[in-house]
Order: C-alpha cells, then sequence, then structure tokens
C-alpha cells in the first residue's frame, strides 16, 4: 500500500475513531435547486416514498447509507404549484464535520428560538440564487452535525419562521 493511500486511510479512520465522518461536500453542493424532477430520478433513482403531508408541498424520500431502516438519508422538498425543487436535507447516521461546506468568512450562527434565549444552533452560509445552507445543531467551526439543509430562501419562512426573522434583521 503506497504511503498516501495509508495516510488517507488513517486519515478516515482517524475521524471515525473521533465520531465524526468527513462530509462529502460535492454531494450537497451539487444541488442548485433548479433541478427538475427528471434530472434528480436520473441521478438519484426514484424515491423510495412519497409524501403529501405539508400543505402545497410533496416530499420525496431516499434511503441511500442508512443504518436504521426507519430513517432516511436524504428528503427532497417540492412546491406543488410549480413543480420547482424548495429544499434538499441530508441526514447522517453518524456525525459529519461540516467546516468545508460553511467557511468561516460565509457563515454566521443563529438560535432558535432567538438571539437572546439561545437553546439550539444552527450555522448558515447565504448562497447565490435564493439558496441557503444551513447545518443543524452547529454553532461553531469544528462542531459535527447529523443533518444539512439546502434550502429556497424564499420559503425559509415557512418552515423555519424564527431564523427567517433573524437573517432579515
Amino acid at each position: 500500500m503506497s504511503w498516501v493511500r495509508f495516510t488517507l486511510l488513517g486519515a478516515a479512520l482517524a475521524g471515525l475513531l473521533a465520531g465524526q465522518t468527513l462530509l462529502p461536500v460535492g454531494e450537497l453542493m451539487r444541488y442548485t435547486l433548479d433541478e427538475s424532477t427528471e434530472q434528480l430520478t436520473r441521478g438519484m433513482g426514484a424515491p423510495v416514498q412519497i409524501g403529501d403531508a405539508s400543505p402545497g408541498y410533496l416530499s420525496w424520500y431516499y434511503k441511500t447509507d442508512v443504518l436504521d431502516q426507519h430513517d432516511f438519508s436524504h428528503l427532497l422538498m417540492f412546491r406543488k404549484a410549480d413543480g420547482k425543487l424548495v429544499s434538499v436535507t441530508r441526514n447522517f447516521h453518524l456525525a459529519v464535520n461540516v467546516d468545508a461546506l460553511l467557511p468561516v468568512k460565509s457563515t454566521q450562527t443563529y438560535y432558535w428560538p432567538s438571539e437572546t434565549d439561545r437553546q439550539w444552533p444552527v450555522r448558515v452560509r447565504r448562497m447565490g440564487n435564493d439558496r441557503l445552507v444551513i447545518a443543524m445543531g452547529v454553532a461553531k467551526p469544528g462542531e459535527t452535525t447529523t443533518q444539512v439543509l439546502i434550502i429556497r430562501r424564499s420559503v425559509l419562512g415557512l418552515f423555519l419562521p424564527w431564523l427567517e426573522e433573524q437573517l432579515a434583521k
């Protein structure tokens, strides 16, 4: 085994032993939220389940790498009125380090329910084209999470109104 392979394997094992894995950044950053349902099924296959729980929205559920068969790895939400993809939620069975997705200079931490009553943090990166990247439960670099969300800013108030209020300030 070459020295480079040994080093890469060692780094991956060290991350696993520390209770975290490296986030495959390209997997999440590839979503522009402009993808059509045809493009998504071509790339991801058919969803294992389709849900109609939210008024005006349709959800696609995927199970790509889950340990618990009751969990979903991906949740894609579409607006019924125009079929637009409005969010992609990625769930991980092991906590991942999201620092590569959330550079310090481009990221802000917000708290639920408010800035003065800090009970639960999220780190947010504003991307162009009405897009946000949100790491749930993460307050600062180096922390890990099991859920990352890419969402259109224009629908944030429907799903995370407390965050929309803080972003508007």
